[in-house]
């Protein structure tokens, strides 16, 4: 599943799963706790699909789920490992979710009984309560897709059923603790209080300080608002991260339009976005606002054809986040990232006009993310704070190269910026606003390549850990090189053999000691 939605917008109703009727006795029911899980198949999507674990959906863990292939009738099944009464599902489905599906139980796992035919269902959070029925084995099978792009996906899988039925089973308080906690309904409420006003910076972001970042990527739009997304921040702060670019994205349906829009699916609510930045801030992180433009056509910001029409409406887009970026303490703002064909010289005066009009509004730092190939072609660089570069320069033709070979073709690269700096007289330090790899084979080659393919491609965690490792060794020798974001990282975990985001690959590391170093 490609564009995801987190939970946040579910939370009420899971925080009052411990709130059931009570039985005959007056008991409260139980959780009742899954011995395995069963799936009929994977996403297998590189650098969008979660890891491959059948247990995501039942281990307690809002940042883990289950994602099936692109086709209708898969499914996943549960055993408790002996008969339990059971009385309660409840489903956390992710956006990906089943349209029309079927609940079954067995005693033996091959012989099936449907105890529920759902049909045209909304996903979210869904209580399905039945009259108790005993079994070993329950099993969900998405009949229908709601999306036929998709696959079909969960969270979080819990039942639930009598106390007195289920003698050795316990309330979820005392199963998984923290899961009951974060859904409770005080805290809850606690989160939408937080969210509706900011919290203090950590400090003012200053031109000299050396940004210590990685670029934090949503297409989903509550997924920044998320106990997930919770999890994953505090995850980078431990990491050592002390900059996040938070990315918020807008469409054109072709490169050709004339408007911007903001996608109901896609595109991350203001909620959702604050509650992320005042997250980051809560625990140290400054914060940079990476508004992107997307096309829905697949093809490259790069192309966009700008006009008269289109700024006006790109200019309202910038105003509305760096208005919200002003009222809750964001410390830097990107203008634009990867415009290639409006940065052109007689598109300057409207980018002026827009940095006036922002700066008129947000008194943080500004900074243009210029394609690596872009950078000299840029010219209100005057203008900002700093000088943007998304730093996917090729470094060589080599499928093997030597971390020296490395190093070597990034010092390159920073000589080539120094003296375009001194010829131009740009006093500007410099950040790379992304640099990043995939983790295979021939990566340094074409940076700005996804690869995506796993019968053509090789993985190679070595090479993308060499290669972020030449870049900050080489980076250390050029007192106007100020920092770097390095792309990208999720607000949850990822099945990514070759994609960019390096969490739990060797680069991980490489970076986290960088960090300490820095």
């Amino acid at each position: 599943m490609k564009k995801i939605i987190a939970i946040s917008m579910f939370l009420f109703c899971l925080a009052n799963i411990n709130c059931l009727a009570e039985d005959a006795q007056g008991l409260p029911p139980v959780y009742l706790k899954v011995s395995s899980a069963a799936v009929s198949s994977f996403d297998a999507t590189a650098d969008w699909a979660p890891p491959q674990d059948p247990k995501a959906t039942i281990d307690g863990d809002l940042l883990t789920r289950w994602a099936s292939n692109y086709l209708d009738n898969q499914w996943i099944s549960f055993d408790f490992g002996a008969p339990k009464t059971l009385s309660k599902i409840t489903i956390v489905w992710e956006s990906a979710y089943a349209a029309d599906y079927d609940i079954l139980v067995s005693d033996d796992n091959q012989n099936w009984k449907v105890i529920q035919s759902l049909k045209e269902r909304r996903g979210g959070t869904e209580d399905i309560e039945f009259a108790p029925v005993k079994a070993r084995f329950v099993k969900i099978i998405g009949v229908k897709r709601v999306n036929p792009d998709w696959g079909m996906s969960i969270w979080e899988t819990l039942f639930f059923g009598p106390a007195k039925d289920n003698p050795e089973d316990k309330p979820l308080s005392e199963v998984y603790p923290q899961l009951a906690g974060k859904l409770s309904g005080k805290e809850t409420k606690a989160a939408q209080a937080e969210i509706e006003k900011p919290l203090p910076s950590p400090g003012a972001l200053t031109a000299q300080e050396f940004q210590k970042g990685v670029v934090y990527t949503s297409w989903g739009r509550e997924e920044l608002g998320s106990a997930a997304s919770d999890k994953m921040l505090e995850y980078l702060s431990n990491l050592g991260v002390r900059h996040l670019a938070i990315m918020v994205v807008w469409f054109q349906d072709t490169n050709e339009e004339k408007a911007v829009y903001a996608d109901p699916k896609d595109t991350p609510e203001d909620s959702a976005l604050i509650h992320a930045i005042n997250k980051a801030h809560s625990l140290g992180m400054k914060v940079m606002l990476k508004p992107h433009v997307d096309i829905k056509t697949g093809q490259a910001r790069i192309d966009i054809i700008p006009s008269a029409e289109w700024f006006a409406s790109y200019k309202d887009y910038l105003l509305h986040y760096a208005k919200l970026a002003s009222q809750y303490n964001v410390e830097s703002f990107s203008i634009g990232t990867e415009l290639v064909n409006t940065t052109t010289p007689n598109w300057q005066p409207s980018w002026e006009g827009i940095i006036t009009d922002i700066r008129g509004v947000f008194p943080g730092l500004l900074i243009y993310d210029a394609n690596w190939d872009e950078y000299e072609a840029v010219g209100f660089w005057d203008k900002l704070d700093f000088v943007g570069m998304d730093a996917y320069f090729p470094l060589t033709g080599k499928k093997n190269p030597t971390k020296e070979e490395l190093t070597s073709a990034w010092k390159g690269h920073f000589d080539t910026i120094g003296r375009w700096l001194n010829d131009k007289k740009i006093n500007k330090p410099v950040i790379f606003t992304e640099v990043g790899y995939c983790s295979a084979d021939g990566t340094n080659i074409q940076p700005w390549n996804v690869l995506s393919n796993l019968s053509e491609e090789f993985i190679d965690q070595q090479e993308q850990a060499d290669a972020i490792d030449a870049m900050l060794t080489a980076c250390t020798a050029y007192p106007w090189f100020k920092g770097f974001y390095w792309w990208n990282y999720f607000p949850q975990d990822r099945w990514s053999p070759l994609g960019y985001t390096i969490k739990g690959k060797k680069a991980e590391e490489v970076l986290s000691g960088w960090f300490k170093k820095l």
